[in-house]
This record gives structure tokens, C-alpha cells and sequence, in this order.
């Protein structure tokens, strides 16, 4: 597969001391700590409720801590200018339900807002790489099709190919996989294989536990916003582990190539 981007990689850092957030009038977060460098994978998992999508908000600087900082290479995340953090970070959105009458292409050129000026067109280079991001996700065929008129594995796809072309250090995904198909998620699952290969950090809500199990790097889990569990994917993603962090019962399934995945108790074969 084709990268669509030159990679470039920096050495950064962003963390979180002491992070407490509220929303709604409610602390969710509670004194978490956690730090992310340049090329790392971090997926964020727990049951409904424990406050992923807000620790993935706080760290992208849409959310302002309640106590604690979160801070890119010691400058806190929700001061820098927009452009600058789309620069360093694209977000992902769980699946969208309502999108203008876009076309695919242009949602897909939009990713190169934090790179040109707002007054004049995309140059040629920047074509360039909105051409590729639309090759690389299987979109060509698509580009000129208005967003809100295809399916939700191909509009969550068209944010994904937006994500790729905005040429971020990191990409922010909230539960991508959610409600696709197996062909799409196997696409999901090659296209972000790629952006680890190339060398990009990433950071993945899902409650397939396969997919970060998959993508391997390390895992923190949440449980009533606090921190439950942390540690490399293949340690946490244990029946033991994962049923203190759930508080429901797990089991193992061993594939034919020697690999084991967690099941949900209720998943196990009769039997067993």
C-alpha cells in the first residue's frame, strides 16, 4: 500500500499529570496520568461510561482540565492555536449520522486545512495527497458522491481518508470500528497497520478488544475515570485483567497460527 504522506518524525512528547476533568457538572476524569511519545500505539478501553472519549477530548485540548495539565512537550494542548494542534493531531469521530451534502472528495480535502492558506486553492501537492488519501482507503470510485449518500462503513472510511491526508503526527480514533462490517473492518484494520508502519503515533477507543490486541503497543484501561489497568496489549488483554477492569468474566480462544484472543464469557464456545 502507498503512503500518502512523506513521514516526518519528531521527537514529542504529550502528557497528562493529575488529570481531572468534568462535564455536565460531573467529574468524570480523576487524577490520571499518562504520556504518549512520537510512534507509540495507546488504545483506551473500559465499559460504558468510564470516561474514554473524554480523556481522548482532553488530550486533543477540546476539553480543559479541571485539575492537572495536559501538555505537548511542556506547553499545555488547549492553548496552542487550532492549526497548530491539527498540525500535530487528527481526530476520528465515532460515525458521524448526519453530514451536509458534501461531496467525499471534499471532506477529504478539508484534512489539508492546517497546511494552506484559507484563501487560495489546494496546490498540486496538496491534490496529490488528497488523490492518494482516496486511493489508499478504496474511495476513488466514491470521491464525487455526496457524503451523507453512501453507507456508514464508507462515510466512517471518507473520515479516516481526511485524517490521513491532514499529514498529523498522531491520529485520535474513537471506536473506528464501530458498527462496520468484517470487510470494512479488515480495511480499517490494514489502513492503520499502515500508519503504525509509517512510523506515526496512534490513539484508539474500541471495544473490540481484538482490534487493539491486533494492532498491538499498549493499553490503558479506564474504570470510572480512573485509571483500571495499563501495560503492553498482550499482558492486559488477559481473562484475569479483563475482568477486573469489566467486572464480567472472560476466556481465551486459541487461533490456528498460536495466537490468543480474549472472549467474553457468554462468547466462549458450549463446552468449554
Amino acid at each position: 500500500m502507498t503512503d500518502a504522506v512523506t513521514v516526518a518524525e519528531p521527537a514529542w512528547t504529550l502528557e497528562c499529570r493529575n488529570l481531572s476533568v468534568q462535564r455536565g457538572g460531573r467529574t468524570v476524569l480523576h487524577d490520571l496520568n499518562l504520556t504518549l511519545r512520537a510512534g507509540e500505539c495507546l488504545a483506551l478501553i473500559g465499559p460504558n461510561g468510564s470516561g474514554k472519549t473524554t480523556l481522548m477530548l482532553a488530550l486533543l485540548g477540546l476539553l480543559r482540565p479541571q485539575r492537572g495539565v495536559v501538555q505537548l512537550d511542556g506547553r499545555p494542548v488547549h492553548t496552542l492555536p487550532a492549526r497548530s494542534r491539527a498540525r500535530f493531531a487528527a481526530y476520528v469521530p465515532q460515525v458521524v449520522e448526519h453530514f451536509p451534502a458534501l461531496r467525499i472528495r471534499d471532506i477529504v480535502a478539508g484534512g489539508r486545512y492546517p497546511h494552506v492558506s484559507p484563501l487560495r486553492p489546494l496546490s498540486a501537492a496538496d491534490q496529490g495527497i488528497v488523490q492518494t488519501a482516496l486511493e489508499r482507503c478504496r474511495l476513488v470510485e466514491l470521491a464525487e458522491r455526496p457524503i451523507n449518500a453512501v453507507s456508514g462503513g464508507e462515510r466512517q472510511k471518507a473520515l479516516l481518508a481526511a485524517a490521513i491526508a491532514q499529514d498529523a503526527q498522531v491520529m485520535f480514533l474513537d471506536e473506528p470500528d464501530a458498527a462496520l462490517d468484517p470487510a470494512v473492518q479488515a480495511e480499517l484494520v490494514e489502513l492503520l497497520r499502515s500508519w503504525r508502519v509509517a512510523g506515526r503515533a496512534m490513539v484508539v477507543i474500541s471495544h473490540e478488544l481484538n482490534l487493539p490486541l491486533t494492532l498491538g503497543g499498549r493499553i490503558v484501561a479506564l474504570r470510572e475515570g480512573r485509571s483500571a489497568d495499563e501495560g503492553a496489549a498482550g499482558e492486559v488483554l488477559r481473562p484475569s485483567r479483563l475482568a477486573a477492569i469489566y467486572g464480567a468474566r472472560f476466556e481465551e480462544a486459541l487461533l490456528p497460527d498460536g495466537r490468543r484472543v480474549p472472549l467474553p464469557g457468554w462468547a466462549a464456545p458450549a463446552g468449554r
